[in-house]
């Protein structure tokens, strides 16, 4: 595609894929999707008026209540790319906007960010009415982008934010001081990066080992992210990830993971994974495996819903 430039657009981010952002997939990770599309979000807050001395100085700015990122195409060791960001909509309730990160060769969109976004204090977490300067600058951006792609419903069941059964641990670790923002709450790439490493433990609950992906030369990738963003997530916090199989269909699976902070039992964030697996070598997507096929009914994370 052809990118069409306009004075509503953004420039966030550009750069390339580090051989150290790549995955055993051989793409780059998700986790580092997150961090340049983070990059570009703090050009698009410094556009709305929200430097980064306004943020320090009141403490206050906006952040993710939601969150829904879309992969479309593999970014692969050395690519370059680069990252718009825009306002779709404004109102006091709240502003929704966008990243889009672009393959610099041909301009090919690899992923987007969609999010909705709340002004709250950093220290609290308490949600506050946006900045009336904010928010009539947001007003002025604000487009819907017609020539930008913008994502349809998600297509599969959204993990609710309840405890259910047949999740189990995927992950436990506590939040470190490298993984924050200057405000001490944890930084969005991490927050991805621990649903990543889940995925490889739901992947082995179902009887697929890394030698049966090896053997069969099959890849996993995720297409689709939801993220609902419940309560702040601290420095030094003991978390845990509870996860489990939501939804299979003949070509996708669908997780779903809770955040639970240790201390409180508060479910931090819920969020619904969508994605695929596919031949190494031709990098095009092949039927889920049999063995999501025989996990039985009752186990999938839907029926409870």
């Amino acid at each position: 595609m052809s990118v069409t430039y306009s004075d509503k657009l953004i420039p966030g981010y550009r750069g390339a894929v580090e051989t150290w952002e790549c995955d055993q997939m051989k793409h780059m990770n998700v986790q580092f999707y997150s961090s340049k599309a983070s990059i570009s979000f703090s050009h698009l807050l410094n556009a709305l008026g929200l430097s980064p001395a306004r943020i320090r100085e009141d403490r206050k700015a906006l952040r993710y209540r939601d969150l829904r990122i879309q992969y479309k195409a593999e970014m692969l060791g050395g690519e370059l790319m680069y990252g718009l960001s825009g306002v779709r909509a404004a109102g006091p309730d709240g502003i929704k906007a966008f990243t889009h990160l672009f393959k610099a060769a041909d301009d090919t969109l690899s992923s987007i960010s969609e999010f909705n976004l709340r002004y709250e204090d950093l220290d609290t977490s308490e949600e506050h009415p946006i900045p009336l300067d904010v928010l009539e600058k947001a007003k002025s951006l604000a487009d819907e982008h017609e020539n930008l792609f913008c994502p349809a419903p998600m297509k599969s069941l959204i993990l609710p934010s309840t405890p259910l059964k047949h999740m189990f641990e995927t992950s436990r670790s506590a939040v470190n001081v490298w993984e924050c923002d200057q405000f001490s709450n944890m930084e969005t790439r991490y927050i991805i990066s621990r649903f990543s490493d889940a995925a490889s433990h739901i992947v082995s609950s179902v009887g697929i080992t890394r030698a049966v992906q090896r053997e069969r030369n099959l890849g996993s990738a995720a297409l689709d992210y939801y993220v609902e963003f419940n309560k702040p997530i601290r420095m030094a916090d003991a978390i845990i990830l509870k996860s489990g199989l939501l939804d299979r269909k003949p070509k996708n699976f669908v997780f779903g993971h809770h955040m639970i902070n240790c201390d409180t039992g508060d479910i931090l964030n819920s969020t619904t994974v969508l994605g695929c697996y596919f031949d190494m070598t031709a990098r095009k997507s092949v039927p889920l495996p049999q063995e999501y096929v025989d996990v039985p009914e009752e186990n999938l994370l839907r029926n409870q819903m």
